[in-house]
C-alpha cells in the first residue's frame, strides 16, 4: 500500500530540523550538506529506471545547478532536501555492501526516488495549506520545540550552535522551519474539516490491515482501527491537495 506508507512518512519528511540534527552525528556530518552530493546525481535514474542519457545503468542524466526538485503552486522545493535523502540511501546501501549498478537494486534506488520526490511534494502542499487555514503557531511554542529538539539532539548548547554553523542555517531560518512543522502537524489532525468531510468507509480500513498485517501478523485490529481510519482520511485529503494544485516533478 505504497500510498498510505507514504502518508505516514510525511510527518519526518526532510526538514532544515533533519538537516540539523544530522549536523550534530559527528560520524556523518558531511550528510547534511545537500550541495555537495556527486553521488546523489549517479544513483539517479529515469522514470522507467534505465538507462539515463549517459548511457549507464542507475546514472541519471545531468540536473542543471539549482533547479528545484519540484515546484508546487509556483513554490520551489529545493533539490538540496532530495539530495540528501539520496545521499542517506546510497550511505545504507554501501554500508550493506550493495552495489548501487546492480538491476534489482536499480529499481529498488528508482522506487525510493519517486517516493521522496513525492514525500517533499507532500510536504509543500501540507505547508501551503496549513498557510493558507491561517494556522498560527506562537512563539512560545516553537522555542519549546527548539529547546526539546536541542536537548534530544546534541549534548549541549555549544554542540548545537556548532552544528548549526556547519549545518549553513541561521537560528531564524530553524525557527521557521519549526513554524512550519508545528502548523502542518496541526493540520493533518484535520479539525478544520466537517466531521463528514472526507468518508472512509470499513471496507478501505479493513484492506488497510490485511496490507500491514501481511508484514506484520501480530497486528491487533481493535488498537489500528482509529489511526488507520484517520491515516485513510489524510490520504485523501492529501489527493484533494494534490488534485487542486499545480505541481511539476524536474527528476
Amino acid at each position: 500500500m505504497k500510498r498510505f506508507k507514504k502518508t505516514l512518512a510525511i510527518g519526518v519528511a526532510v526538514t532544515t530540523i533533519s538537516v540539523l540534527a544530522a549536523c550534530g552525528d559527528d560520524e556523518t556530518p558531511e550528510v547534511n550538506d545537500g550541495e555537495d552530493a556527486p553521488e546523489t546525481e549517479e544513483v539517479e535514474t529515469d522514470e522507467d529506471g534505465e538507462e539515463g542519457e549517459e548511457g549507464e545503468a542507475g546514472e541519471a542524466a545531468p540536473e542543471e545547478d539549482g533547479e528545484p526538485i519540484a515546484t508546487v503552486n509556483g513554490e520551489e522545493v529545493p533539490r538540496d532536501q532530495y539530495d540528501m535523502q539520496m545521499m542517506q540511501v546510497e550511505q545504507m546501501y554501501a554500508q550493506q555492501g550493495v552495489e548501487l549498478d546492480d538491476e534489482e537494486v536499480a529499481e529498488e534506488v528508482q522506487m525510493m526516488q519517486q517516493n521522496i520526490v513525492e514525500q517533499l511534494v507532500d510536504q509543500e502542499l501540507l505547508v501551503q495549506e496549513a498557510q493558507n487555514q491561517n494556522i498560527d503557531v506562537s512563539d512560545e511554542q516553537v522555542e519549546e520545540t527548539l529547546d526539546e529538539l536541542i536537548e534530544a539532539q546534541f549534548e549541549d548548547r555549544d554542540q548545537y550552535e556548532e552544528a548549526l554553523e556547519q549545518s549553513g542555517l541561521t537560528e531564524d531560518e530553524l525557527k521557521e522551519d519549526i513554524r512550519q512543522q508545528l502548523a502542518v502537524e496541526e493540520l493533518i489532525t484535520l479539525d478544520h474539516l466537517e466531521e463528514d468531510a472526507i468518508e472512509v468507509n470499513d471496507e478501505e480500513v479493513e484492506q488497510a490491515y490485511e496490507e500491514i498485517a501481511q508484514q506484520n501478523p501480530e497486528a491487533d485490529f481493535d488498537e489500528m482501527e482509529d489511526d488507520l481510519r484517520q491515516n485513510l482520511k489524510l490520504e485523501k485529503y492529501i489527493d484533494q491537495l494534490r488534485e487542486d494544485a499545480d505541481i511539476e516533478i524536474n527528476v
